[in-house]
Order: structure tokens, then C-alpha cells, then sequence
């Protein structure tokens, strides 16, 4: 009875977690009324309607908020704080999650995917995905005796909502990574090839021509030539809009004022505990370290457990190491905030191995509200100046400091000096030249903000990309150059020159001896790269190779010895290593597969008008 239970249990939290699973595949489309007419003419779509589209499917602002909130709650039920970048990367990791899966329904039903109630016996009697394994996990281990004995026992949990869920979701998926998997061919040259890049050793010597090697033979640009090759390149330089901002932001910080009120409160706790509350509680109670909670609704009463010297930070330490057996001490300040500790037994005291064991309570020293309404008050104040009276005005009149953003185009996210702040970009793409915003704020800032300028798309003038121009020709310059002087020592090693001689004559030139790597290493000087591991697997020893491209220029490379092929070895690891290419084709090939669906989708991006 018990056993049943259990599983009865484990299987309501599982079908939950099968439904959020479930929840893209099962609800994605039609759940909002389309598009009026005009719309539909155009080929446009109404932002409150869908957050997007993916071939014509709507996502919509619920479901994607849904999903958002889902994984943010995760978050917070993790015993994390929730910071402005955790809600940009889940909301870009949902985002790309509805497209993924929209084009994944799309394909199964394209290759007309079907699955069979044999098929949905035979996974669950020889391939259980580890979701419904979780079911039957004793220990954070797989019980395969009980999942066996629920298989065969009529009523022990439910199996419809499961075999639904294999039925429309995890077969249909596998059957599709199977198809994809197809063309994920590891030949028996590959794993020599991998086995030979793991095992064997190459003595190399070589010489380096980087661009300090050819900084006088290559000449700089001249204006007329800087403009024909911007012509040459005018599709390079288009733009999107964008437009400039300046700011005046106050930081949400803690003051003197809440140092004060939050070692009140510890004051507060510690007479709480003098008169009779028990310390373990008081600590569940109001401990803000993250590390006492077990779950959601309990804790370890502050527990530290034992501990020696230079375990903690120094202020304290010495408070804890001070203290008698049984007593509190505190608060005590350090940076992580206001501590109160009680000192439950010592061991060892004034030898070297002098253990402590301890409860604390730590009190963050968070801005009270007193100071948010104070900054806040400030800001709006700012803002009303700077409406009435121009920005710079209410600048010197406040005695603030003005900061410039980086230019921002409609679709960005974070401002320079500020961090993440997707309401501020909304609010420049909605405001006129001139235009000062009301107090806006993230969980750091409260900011006011301007408009100063904006940069209509299209082609960018000449001279707002002069730099770029400039370092794109000094780039390709020197590449050329490189490879030139690259070829010219060539020559005269093929001649009779060694290395040695060749970079006594120019000490420019990066001389490497002798360096003896495998080809999953970075060599000396030269790095690592595709061409540089081709080159040496394709070449015998005493070989002279290259020149060969690196990330600085071009080496010159010859191969001084190369270690023996084990037999032994390779008879040991060609089956692994045929797994973990496999493996790694299998993850390139789906990469690849489904970034070529998202090129070749049409995908509306409407999230600018939603946050």
C-alpha cells in the first residue's frame, strides 16, 4: 500500500512536469481570433493578437508569458534571486523554444510521423524515457524491479496520460532524431583520424610571420582608396534606426540610514532570543542566507556546522573564536551584511586545529523603503525640471551627472552603464527628438532619459564608418602581406636556410625550436587551428608544411619527429571514440538541420512591442 502511494504521489508531480512538456506541442495556434482583414491583406499581424508568428502559427502573448512565468518561477523555487538578465535569457530561451518547437511539429508532420500503440508498448518496455524513470527513482537511482512490477500490475498508477504523452510528444520526437541521425556516418578513417589527434605526439619547429613582422611592408590607406573601397562595399554598412540617448540615473543602493535600521532589527531578534524564543527558529524566521533553506518551507535553523580558521571572513571569525560555549555574540558587519551568532560548542581551543560549531543569522542591508521613496521622489523631481526647463538645465539645477548611451536599435536590450533595460529602449523608439522620459527603473537604477539624436536607416555615410573602413583594409593588408613574406622564407628555407638563421636576420619573426604536442593541444606561438591539425595529419616526418593561416598570421612548420601508433591502444578506445563522434555528428547534423528550417521559415518578430 505504501509502494502505491508513492507512486501515486510521484506520479502527480510528474504528470505536471509532462504537461509543461507538453503544453507547446498541445496548444501552440489558433488560440486567439486572427487578424483583422487588412492585416491579413498586408500580411501583417496585429502585436496583441501574437508575439509572433512561425510559418503563419501564432504565439501568442499568454501562452509565451505562460511559459516565461513557468521558468522564472523554477527559478525562484530554486532559491534564487531573480535578476533583469534571467528574465532576458529565458525570455529569449522561450522565444527560441516556440520556434524550435513550431518547426519541429511542422517537420513530423511533413515526414508524416506516426506512431503505433506496439510502438508505445515496446518504449515503455525497453526504452522509458527518463521522465517517467523519474516515477520510480529510489535514491536518485533508477528502480527497474518497481517500474516492472507497475508495467505488469493493472491499476497501480495510471498509464493513460502517459502513453498520450509518448504518443504525441516523446516517440514522435525520437522517430524524428532517428531520421536526422541518418546521414550521421562515422567512417573508420574519422575515428583514426580522432584517435591519431588524442594519442600521437608531433615535435614541431617553426617560424611565426605575425603582423608586427610586416608592419613596414604594408602601407596605409589613402582617402581616395578608403572611399572606393567603402562603394565597393555599400551593403556592408547598412543599418537598422538607431537612436541616441543620454541619462541621469540613481543607483539603488543601501544608505547609512539602513546600515542603521537593519542592525536595529538585529538588535531586535537577539532581545527576542534573550527572552526565551528558541534560536533555530528565530533563524528559519529571519536568516536571508540562502544556504539554510532546505525546501520551500524549511530550514537548517541557521546551522554552520563545524568549522576551523580561515574558513570564514576574518570579522567573523574572530568574533566566533572569541566567544564562549553557548553564548551569542553580535551583530557583526561584514559584506555580506549584519550577523548574529550563536556558539553551540568549541574543540580544541588554542591549538592549531581549533573547531567551532556555530549558528548565525544573516540580515542582508537591503535599501529600506524610506530610501527607495527617496530616490524615487528625486528621480520624478529630475524629471519634471528636466521637461520644463530642457535636460541641462535640471542637470546643474540638481546637481547631477549627465552619461551618453551607445546607440540603440529598436530590438536591444541592454544600455551602456545600466545594464538591462528593455523599457528605456521601448521608450526611445516611441519618444521625439528632445524628449525626456518619466522616471523608468530595472531592480538597480531609477533613470531619466533624453533623446538626442536618431540615425535613419539605410546605408551609413561614409564617415560614420571611416574607422571601420580604415581597420577592414589594414586587416586585409596585412593578411596579404603576411602571406607574401610567409612564401618568401619558404623559398629560402627550401634553399638551404634553417629557422635559426632566418630569425637571427629578423627578430620580428616568432622562432619556436622545438614543441612536442598532441593535436588536441595549442601549440606554442602558432595556436591551434583546423589547417595547422589537416596540414600535420597529411604530412610525414621532416616534413616543411605551410605557409599555414593562424589567428596572427602565418607559420611556417617543420615536423621533427612523430610518436609511434599503438595498436594496443587504438584497439581499446576506436569504439569510444566511434561513440563520441557519433555523438557529436548527431548534435552538429540536428544544429544544422534546424537552423536551416529557421532560415527558410518566415518568422514575425513582434516581442518589441511587448517588453
Amino acid at each position: 500500500m505504501a509502494m502505491m502511494t508513492m507512486l501515486r504521489n510521484r506520479m502527480h508531480v510528474v504528470l505536471w512536469a509532462l504537461l509543461v512538456l507538453f503544453l507547446l506541442s498541445m496548444t501552440v495556434g489558433g488560440l486567439v481570433g486572427g487578424a483583422n482583414i487588412i492585416d491579413q491583406l498586408l500580411g501583417r499581424v496585429n502585436p496583441a493578437e501574437a508575439i509572433g508568428l512561425v510559418n503563419g502559427q501564432k504565439i501568442t502573448p499568454n501562452q509565451f508569458n505562460q511559459a516565461v512565468n513557468a521558468q522564472m518561477d523554477a527559478i525562484r523555487n530554486s532559491g534564487s534571486q531573480v535578476s533583469d538578465q534571467d528574465l532576458e535569457r529565458v525570455r529569449s530561451q522561450v522565444w527560441n523554444g516556440f520556434i524550435e518547437e513550431y518547426l519541429t511539429k511542422e517537420a513530423i508532420e511533413d515526414l508524416d510521423i506516426s506512431v503505433s500503440d506496439e510502438e508505445i508498448i515496446y518504449h515503455l518496455e525497453n526504452n522509458p524515457p527518463i521522465d517517467i524513470q523519474r516515477l520510480f527513482y529510489e535514491n536518485n537511482v533508477f528502480n527497474e524491479e518497481r517500474y516492472r512490477q507497475a508495467l505488469t500490475t493493472p491499476g497501480m498508477i495510471d498509464w493513460t496520460p502517459i502513453e498520450a504523452w509518448m504518443k504525441d510528444y516523446f516517440i514522435p520526437r525520437f522517430k524524428l532524431q532517428q531520421y536526422i541521425s541518418m546521414s550521421s556516418v562515422v567512417t573508420e578513417n574519422d575515428i583514426k583520424e580522432e584517435f591519431i589527434k588524442r594519442n600521437i605526439e608531433y615535435t614541431i619547429s617553426a617560424i611565426h610571420v605575425t603582423n608586427l613582422s610586416v608592419k613596414d611592408k604594408v602601407s596605409k590607406p589613402t582617402d581616395e582608396e578608403l572611399l572606393e573601397n567603402y562603394k565597393s562595399r555599400l551593403e556592408d554598412f547598412k543599418r537598422d534606426e538607431k537612436r541616441h540617448i543620454s541619462f541621469v540615473s540613481w543607483p539603488k543602493s543601501p544608505t547609512a540610514n539602513d546600515t542603521l535600521r537593519v542592525k536595529q532589527e538585529a538588535l531586535e531578534i537577539i532581545m527576542s532570543y534573550s527572552e526565551g524564543d528558541d534560536f533555530g527558529a528565530l533563524a528559519n524566521i529571519h536568516t536571508m542566507d540562502p544556504g539554510n533553506q532546505v525546501t520551500a518551507d524549511s530550514g537548517r535553523g541557521g546551522d554552520l556546522g563545524w568549522f576551523g580558521k580561515g574558513q570564514m571572513v576574518p570579522a567573523f571569525e574572530e568574533a566566533t573564536f572569541n566567544a564562549k560555549s553557548g553564548s551569542v555574540v553580535g551583530p557583526i558587519l561584514t559584506q555580506f551584511g549584519y550577523h548574529i551568532i550563536k556558539v553551540d560548542s568549541i574543540k580544541n581551543k588554542g591549538k592549531d586545529d581549533h573547531q567551532v560549531k556555530a549558528k548565525h543569522i544573516l540580515l542582508n542591508i537591503d535599501m529600506g523603503q524610506n530610501t527607495r521613496t527617496d530616490l524615487r521622489r528625486s528621480a520624478t523631481l529630475f524629471s519634471y525640471d528636466a521637461q520644463d526647463y530642457g535636460f541641462m538645465a535640471a542637470q546643474d539645477t540638481h546637481s547631477v551627472e549627465m552619461q551618453p548611451s551607445n546607440y540603440l536599435g529598436q530590438g536591444d536590450i541592454f544600455i551602456a552603464g545600466l545594464g538591462p533595460f528593455r523599457s528605456a529602449v521601448r521608450w526611445t523608439f516611441n519618444a521625439d527628438v528632445g524628449s525626456v522620459s518619466d522616471p523608468l527603473e530595472t531592480d538597480d537604477f531609477y533613470a531619466v532619459f533624453t533623446l538626442d539624436s536618431i540615425s535613419q536607416e539605410g546605408i551609413a555615410p561614409f564617415e560614420d564608418v571611416r574607422t571601420q573602413v580604415i581597420t577592414g583594409m589594414e586587416r586585409d593588408r596585412n593578411i596579404e602581406a603576411s602571406s607574401n613574406y610567409a612564401n618568401e622564407l619558404k623559398a629560402k628555407v627550401e634553399t638551404g636556410s634553417s629557422f635559426k638563421e632566418l630569425t637571427e636576420n629578423n627578430k620580428t619573426l616568432e622562432y619556436v625550436p622545438s614543441d612536442k604536442k598532441k593535436l588536441s593541444s595549442s601549440f606554442i606561438s602558432l595556436g591551434k587551428s583546423e589547417q595547422l591539425i589537416g596540414a600535420l595529419l597529411n604530412s610525414e616526418k621532416n616534413s616543411l608544411i605551410g605557409p599555414i593561416k593562424t589567428n596572427r598570421g602565418y607559420g611556417l612548420v617543420k615536423i621533427l619527429e612523430i610518436s609511434t601508433f599503438d595498436s594496443t591502444n587504438w584497439t581499446s578506445q576506436k569504439n569510444i571514440i566511434k561513440t563520441d563522434l557519433n555523438r557529436i555528428k548527431e548534435t552538429t547534423n540536428y544544429q544544422n538541420w534546424m537552423s536551416n528550417l529557421k532560415e527558410n521559415a518566415e518568422i514575425v518578430d513582434n516581442r518589441k512591442f511587448h517588453f
